[in-house]
């Protein structure tokens, strides 16, 4: 059984640990980071037998998860500060006992609440907590070239170059910001049931306003297809690193670096208003 509701901010400690879980595979996030290894999950216990949704963390964390895991809190509070929603699908789940946990998040920005430049959000990314992330011993000063002057770049740069011509004005469509499947609950459709249900609640607002988002992985392009969307562009990212957007070591073999050309690769797209 699923319930879809907005998320409090109370619940935002324990939401990014999850978003932690859920994308220590996806390059773009690794590359953000400029690890040179990959992260371990991040282990904890919830207070699923009296249904509190407590999340505790059960191994001292390491600098490296400590700093993602700060990322994910950050993204959640500037998605806030921007007027957006937090979702989450609350499943009653047969793994603990029949009690509720998370499913999925999702990040959403109606239409007209998507940033700007890091120039024109800075009092924000203060507000958020991104811009302790540049400090070195985090995510370092070199991060906000990476997702903004690369990443979040790209991504702009696509959606003027394929919506524009079509009539939309990027920043004025609904925008997933992030979506997530619990880990622990993978494979079960949760996420894709979460956006489904805030899609149809945007169209019922906004009949005429597309809604847009960009994936980093094949796999996300073929889910998002089966909801409706459809590939605008794509964009090769030199990031230097290997597919997972770890950090290449010294006389690496160029097939590693090769695959990693293959697989960092942006996509936007975009779901149409019903008919």
């Amino acid at each position: 059984m699923s319930t879809f509701r907005p998320a409090e901010i109370n619940e935002d400690e324990r939401l990014s640990i999850i978003l932690c879980n859920a994308f220590l595979t996806l390059w773009n996030h690794n590359w953000f980071h400029g690890i040179a290894k990959p992260l371990k999950p991040i282990e904890y216990s919830t207070g699923l037998a009296d249904n509190s949704l407590d999340y505790t963390i059960t191994k001292p964390l390491t600098s490296h998860q400590s700093s993602r895991r700060q990322f994910y809190l950050s993204l959640i509070k500037l998605t806030r500060l921007h007027g957006g929603d937090i979702h989450v699908n609350l499943i009653r789940s047969d793994e603990h006992n029949g009690h509720d946990d998370y499913g999925a998040i999702l990040l959403w920005l109606p239409p007209g609440k998507q940033g700007g430049s890091i120039f024109t959000e800075l009092p924000l990314l203060y507000q958020s907590g991104f811009l302790n992330l540049t400090l070195p011993w985090k995510y370092g000063p070199g991060a906000f070239h990476r997702t903004d002057s690369v990443y979040e770049t790209n991504v702009r740069e696509m959606f003027d170059a394929t919506l524009k011509p079509r009539g939309f004005n990027p920043r004025e469509c609904g925008f997933v910001q992030m979506l997530a499947a619990n880990p622990v609950y993978a494979g079960k459709g949760y996420a894709s049931k979460l956006l489904a249900w805030r899609i149809a609640k945007h169209f019922e607002e906004f009949p005429t306003v597309p809604v847009i988002l960009d994936t980093s992985t094949e796999q996300g392009v073929r889910t998002y297809e089966r909801m409706g969307f459809d590939l605008l562009d794509e964009r090769n990212v030199d990031t230097g690193t290997d597919a997972l957007g770890i950090k290449l070591a010294k006389g690496v073999d160029e097939s590693v670096r090769e695959e990693g050309r293959r697989t960092c690769v942006q996509r936007v797209m975009l779901r149409m208003p019903p008919a």
